[in-house]
């Protein structure tokens, strides 16, 4: 009789989460400029505010999926939502830098 297999649980939920928040902290920037493009441009300041959400939501995914990472490289598998949490979050941290660098 063998034993059962360590489940995935751990990393995929550290995945899943990481994906969760980055998606969650793109929702109010994608509000506001749907605002600024419908209703009034001078509703375009409140994007300096949802930048920080922007930053800071990518940097937490980000952070969330190296830890995803690192519980399925202790179990050795599992590795695929913690994966994507993560280049999700860089992702969002490298395109929020690049309007930064471009905007400045």
């Amino acid at each position: 009789m063998t034993t059962p297999a360590a489940p995935l649980l751990a990393q995929r939920a550290w995945g899943i989460a990481a994906l969760v928040i980055v998606v969650l902290s793109v929702l109010p920037t994608l509000f506001v400029l749907l605002i600024v493009a419908t209703v009034d441009e001078q509703y375009g300041w409140l994007l300096i505010l949802t930048f920080v959400l922007l930053v800071a939501g990518g940097s937490a995914g980000m952070l969330a999926g190296i830890v995803g990472l690192v519980f399925a490289g202790i179990r050795r598998r599992g590795s695929l939502w913690p994966a994507i949490g993560t280049v999700a979050g860089v992702g969002l941290v490298g395109v929020s830098s690049l309007i930064l660098a471009l905007g400045a």
